[in-house]
């Protein structure tokens, strides 16, 4: 028998080669542009024909960067949108213009060399370093997070209880506030009784709300003003507006050191500051900048490392110096308020300047170097303005400050300071210079006994020894009533593994010299003891004491102080969710008391009432649909669990920041439904948030399956249910069943043989013990 004779394979695909070969020569050959495969750039006189639009992939160091990108060919040169060249990340010269189309030409483009792939329908560019755009590393300004902002009430109280010999005594500090979607509104006070003061004194009282996408912040009612380092805040009864970067812990606000640098192949990039890892990560080639937290402050030395793909390095290192004084480059700082000036603040409640008053004051970025700075006040009969800066020159040698001021109250003033901070990683030094005339005022000194000091002068100088410091401080100041006061002080410190001790002098124009000495020894992960000795005036005191502190879960602390007369002290205290409290007894001068202190707050959310410890910041109201016993988890660490109705207040959450909420599920119970076990939430700063966790009870089972000779059903086997989802048998024909419901019917096909079989009802008892056995009912053979 014969059969036909097949091709041969090599035959048919040279064949087929030179159709395709044939047919790509005559397409290029209409495009104007040259035939084969050797990526020659086309010449002129290859390039004849019309318009006309070839989709083309961009290739940029060995990699498609942009695929299918529209190609205009007009008169023989390749024209593409300027768009696409800018997604790509080249950056194209002033030169390189755009025609009526609104294309540019690849040859028009300086530093650019491009080949085209005729076969792979692909145009090669190798742009020179100028024309492409630097990769950014490291830190990025992340953008504002969504802050929720639920209704709440929080009060919050403090208590302190004295008994003496010849007096009683006690005062209790309370504040209530209200938060929600405008804000907050908050008022406070303190309740004496038992001396002069004895009765209610309002403390402040005040509506805030913060914008985190802005970084403002709007008060009304009793407020702190802003200012500089060189300027008096004051107290006042009025409006305020002003950027507030604590909205925003995630942003740097003051100038990061930058690193450039090229890259010629695909390269790892490495940043080290002070011989330790700051940054790693990869870099595709070209120019990049390296902007990254260097987490020192002060002066230090940043090495940069570019490895490429063949393992070639090279090793860039500059200095560095990092402060706070200054704004990083177009950052603003501003802080504007107009009101009454408030006086005899925690003596009475209600006492103001009549005639208003207006404060402003503003920072800006100019550069990384330099950040200006500018003031002023208003008031009755009262002007002042005033100009300052902090500069780093060239951002590596310290900072200079300086500062003018000139007033016009009943006569013209001005006051002038300047100074200089530089810190290293092994010493520093600041110095700061301070005058004024007799005739300058401010705000604050519209309320009499508080003028401005005439003078001050400080300069500090410390050093790191092993195992500790050296620190040198000096401060002189003159104010208009007093002579001169000048002080002089010494501090060395050691700390070694099982104990520290400081040491420290003073030389004082009032207070006298004196000198202490003290040495501190933990016995414990939480209890420490001390001792210390003190000389002074011609005489010299012991003190030793030994203490545990309050646990932060919860539970007892205790404190015991003993002095050379005679006198100490003696107490025990008890933190639980409701608040933490203090007893104890004490004799001073010979004289013996007792005392309690204590404080917490009360929350009110979600229709539902909580006793909580004292609330700093921010807290959270988790919810698990009434399920007690939910074991919820803050940060990866158990915080508690749910109360019986389903309830846990967390109380240490961060305002403006994202904090992770969650169940842990591996001790919920098997009846227990959860669609999200975990939540992120960013609430305001004292404030509250609802975090609901939709958990549902589910009635589950364990069946025995049996077939109709009332064997188990083989392993592996797929179960329908009535609403049309499949369960698996397990071994020994164990089937487990979610949302158990009686009278559902169960179908399955085994070797040919439809089975159905019913639920049966189940009680409780029965639910916790063995699997109940359930045999097919119905089998139909095929």
């Amino acid at each position: 028998m014969t059969y036909p004779r097949r091709p041969d394979p090599s035959r048919l695909a040279y064949a087929l080669a030179a159709v395709l070969y044939a047919a790509t020569t005559t397409a290029l050959a209409a495009a104007g542009l040259p035939a084969g495969l050797d990526d020659e750039t086309p010449t002129a006189s290859q390039r004849p024909g019309g318009p006309q639009a070839l989709y083309l992939d961009i290739i940029m160091d060995g990699q498609v960067v942009r695929p299918l990108v529209r190609f205009g060919l007009v008169d023989g040169q390749l024209s593409v949108d300027p768009a696409d060249l800018d997604a790509i990340g080249l950056i194209l010269p002033e030169t390189a213009l755009a025609d009526t189309p609104g294309l540019v030409a690849l040859d028009a483009i300086p530093g650019l060399t491009w080949n085209y792939n005729a076969a792979m329908q692909q145009v090669v560019l190798t742009p020179a370093s100028a024309l492409r755009r630097a990769n950014r590393l490291g830190y990025q300004a992340p953008p504002p997070t969504l802050v929720t902002r639920d209704h709440g009430l929080i009060a919050d109280w403090d208590l302190y209880g004295r008994h003496d010999q010849d007096n009683d005594s006690a005062s209790v500090g309370s504040g209530l506030r209200w938060f929600g979607r405008f804000g907050s509104i908050e008022g406070n006070g303190v309740t004496r009784i038992g001396d002069d003061s004895d009765g209610y004194r309002r403390l402040d009282t005040r509506w805030a709300y913060s914008d985190p996408r802005n970084m403002w912040t709007w008060t009304a009612g009793d407020l702190i003003s802003g200012g500089l380092a060189w300027t008096r805040p004051v107290r006042l009864g009025g409006v305020q507006w002003r950027r507030n970067f604590s909205v925003r812990p995630d942003l740097i606000i003051y100038p990061l050191p930058q690193f450039s640098a090229d890259a010629v192949v695909p390269s790892s990039v490495e940043l080290y500051v002070n011989n330790v890892r700051q940054y790693s990560g990869e870099v595709d080639p070209g120019p990049f900048v390296l902007s990254d937290f260097p987490r020192v402050v002060g002066a230090g030395q940043a090495m940069v490392v570019v490895t490429d793909a063949l393992g070639r390095t090279t090793q860039t290192s500059v200095p560095l110096y990092v402060d706070y004084q200054r704004l990083a480059r177009g950052l603003s700082d501003f802080s504007l308020e107009a009101g009454l000036l408030r006086r005899n603040y925690g003596i009475e409640s209600n006492d103001y300047f009549r005639h208003p008053v207006a404060t402003g004051s503003w920072r800006r970025g100019l550069t990384d170097d330099f950040t200006a700075e500018l003031h002023a006040e208003y008031g009755k009969e009262l002007s002042l303005g005033g100009v300052g800066f902090a500069w780093s020159p060239w951002g590596r040698y310290g900072v200079f400050n300086a500062n003018f001021a000139h007033s016009s109250h009943e006569a013209s003033g001005h006051q002038y300071g300047g100074g200089y901070q530089w810190f290293g990683q092994r010493m520093g030094f600041d110095a700061y210079r301070q005058r004024a005339t007799a005739h300058f005022r401010d705000v604050g000194a519209l309320e009499e006994g508080s003028l401005p000091l005439r003078e001050q002068d400080r300069a500090s100088l410390w050093f790191t020894v092993p195992r500790g410091s050296l620190s040198l401080t000096w401060l002189r100041y003159r104010d208009e009533e007093n002579p001169r006061s000048r002080s002089l002080g010494i501090g060395f410190n050691q700390s070694y593994r099982r104990f520290s001790w400081t040491l420290s002098a003073f030389d004082d124009s009032r207070a006298g010299t004196g000198s202490s000495l003290s040495i501190s020894v933990p016995l414990g992960p939480d209890v420490f003891s001390s001792v210390s000795l003190d000389h002074q005036d011609h005489e010299t005191r012991a003190v030793a004491s030994v203490a545990r502190a309050l646990p932060y879960e919860g539970g007892l602390g205790w404190q015991a102080q003993a002095k050379d007369n005679g006198d100490g002290q003696l107490a025990a205290g008890w933190r639980g969710r409701g608040g933490e409290i203090w007893a104890g007894v004490d004799r001073n001068n010979g004289q013996g008391g007792a005392y309690v202190q204590g404080g917490g707050s009360l929350v009110w959310m979600d229709s539902s009432a909580f006793v909580s410890r004292r609330i700093n910041d921010s807290f959270a109201v988790v919810s698990t649909n009434g399920v007690s016993g939910v074991p919820i988890l803050y940060e990866n660490r158990v915080a508690g669990r749910t109360n019986d109705r389903g309830y846990l207040l967390l109380t240490d959450l961060r305002g403006w920041q994202r904090n992770r909420v969650a169940i842990d599920p591996d001790q919920l119970a098997p009846n227990l439904e959860v669609p999200s076990i975990e939540r992120l939430v960013t609430p305001a700063d004292r404030s509250g948030v609802r975090v609901p966790f939709a958990i549902n009870q589910t009635h589950s089972a364990m069946l025995e399956l049996l077939d109709a000779n009332g064997q188990p059903v083989e392993a592996g086997t797929r179960v329908t249910r009535a609403d049309g989802s499949e369960a698996v048998v397990g071994f020994d024909g164990a089937l487990w069943l979610e949302h158990y419901a009686a009278g559902e019917s169960l179908s399955w096909t085994r070797a040919g043989a439809d089975c159905i079989a019913v639920t049966p009802a189940l009680v409780q008892a029965e639910d916790r013990g063995a699997p109940r056995p359930l045999k097919c009912r119905q089998e139909a053979r095929q």
